[in-house]
C-alpha cells in the first residue's frame, strides 16, 4: 500500500520478536513503520505479512544494532521520511539465550548506540520507549557497575566486567532476587537492564528541553518465544511465573498497549521513568525493600 497522506513514523527495533511484532501491529494502525531486526529472513517475512495486512512499511534494516553501519542505514531511512515520531526499542537478548559478554554488548551497547544516533533527530513531541526488564529492578544497585555501564561506548568495558559479575553472583546467590543461570548470564542480564532503565532516566532532561520524552518499560514474564524459553530452561524464571500474583503470563499486547499509552498525549507529563508490567512480581520479590 502506498502512502496517501503524511503520517508519523514509528521505528520498531527487535521487530521480529514477540513484543516487537505486537508493537508493529499496534503502532502500524496510525504510523508508517520502519523495522529493524537481527534476522534478515524473518524480517523480510514479517514485512511481507504486514504489507499483506495493509500496514505501511517505509523500510526495514537487518543486522546487529551494535554495528554503526546498521544504525546509519536506519538514520538514512528516517531522514528520507522526514522525521521520527516514535521509537520503540525492544531489541535485546535474555539470560538463557547467550553468554554474559553477548548479553552486555547487545543490551547495553546497542541501546546506547541507538539512542546516541537518534538524539540529533529528536524533535518536539517525539517519544522513545526502551524495553528493560523486572530483572533490572531485582539486580543489586552497585555503584561501580553503574559507573562502568553508564559510560560504556565500546566493547572495551567487557574486560572489566567479569570480576564484578562474579562478585554480584555471589552476593545474590539463593536470595531470590536474581534471575540466576549457570555462569554469569543472570547477573549480566540484570545489570544490563538496570543500565537500560538508567539510560532513559539520564537522557530525559536533555530530551525534555527539546519537547520530547523518553521512558522505559520493565516487563515480567511475557508469553513470547523468548519468555517461554526462559521458563523452560531456567529454574528462577519458572519460579517467578509461579509466584506472579496475577496468576497469568503477560502478553505481548500488554506491553504494546502500554507503549501506545506512554507515547500518547494522555502521557504527555510522563518522562524519565520506568513502568513495571509484571503482574505484581517485583513487590513479591522485593517486599522488604518497600
Amino acid at each position: 500500500m502506498k502512502r496517501s497522506i503524511d503520517r508519523p513514523l514509528a521505528l520498531i527495533t527487535g521487530g521480529c520478536g514477540g513484543i516487537g511484532m505486537a508493537c508493529a501491529r499496534e503502532f502500524g494502525r496510525s504510523h508508517d513503520l520502519l523495522l529493524a531486526d537481527m534476522s534478515a529472513d524473518r524480517l523480510a517475512e514479517f514485512e511481507r505479512q504486514l504489507r499483506d495486512e495493509g500496514y505501511i512499511i517505509v523500510g526495514s534494516v537487518a543486522g546487529d544494532l551494535t554495528d554503526n553501519s546498521v544504525i546509519g542505514s536506519l538514520m538514512d531511512r528516517i531522514k528520507a521520511h522526514g522525521s521520527l515520531k516514535v521509537l520503540i526499542h525492544t531489541a535485546g537478548i535474555s539470560s538463557a539465550l547467550a553468554d554474559w559478554r553477548t548479553i552486555l554488548k547487545t543490551n547495553v551497547l546497542s541501546t546506547r548506540r541507538m539512542l546516541d544516533a537518534i538524539e540529533p533527530h529528536v524533535t518536539m513531541g517525539m517519544v522513545a520507549v526502551v524495553l528493560a526488564s523486572i530483572a533490572g529492578h531485582l539486580a543489586p544497585a552497585d555503584a561501580e557497575v553503574d559507573a562502568i555501564l553508564d559510560t560504556a561506548t565500546t566493547d572495551d568495558f567487557l574486560d572489566s566486567m567479569e570480576s564484578h559479575l562474579t562478585r554480584l553472583a555471589a552476593m545474590t546467590a539463593g536470595n531470590g532476587t536474581s534471575f540466576s543461570y549457570s555462569g554469569l548470564s543472570g547477573p549480566a542480564y540484570g545489570v544490563s537492564k538496570r543500565a537500560t532503565i538508567r539510560m532513559a532516566v539520564k537522557r530525559s532532561i536533555g530530551w525534555a528541553e527539546k519537547g520530547a520524552r523518553i521512558v522505559s518499560i520493565s516487563p515480567g514474564l511475557i508469553w513470547t518465544p523468548m519468555g517461554r524459553f526462559e521458563v523452560d530452561h531456567g529454574e528462577a524464571a519458572a519460579e517467578v511465573l509461579a509466584q506472579t500474583p496475577l496468576k497469568r503470563w503477560g502478553t505481548a499486547m500488554d506491553i504494546a498497549q502500554a507503549a501506545r499509552f506512554l507515547t500518547s498525549d494522555m502521557a504527555s507529563f510522563i518522562t524519565g521513568t520506568d513502568l513495571r508490567i509484571d503482574g505484581g512480581m517485583v513487590p513479591v520479590r522485593m517486599d522488604d525493600k518497600y
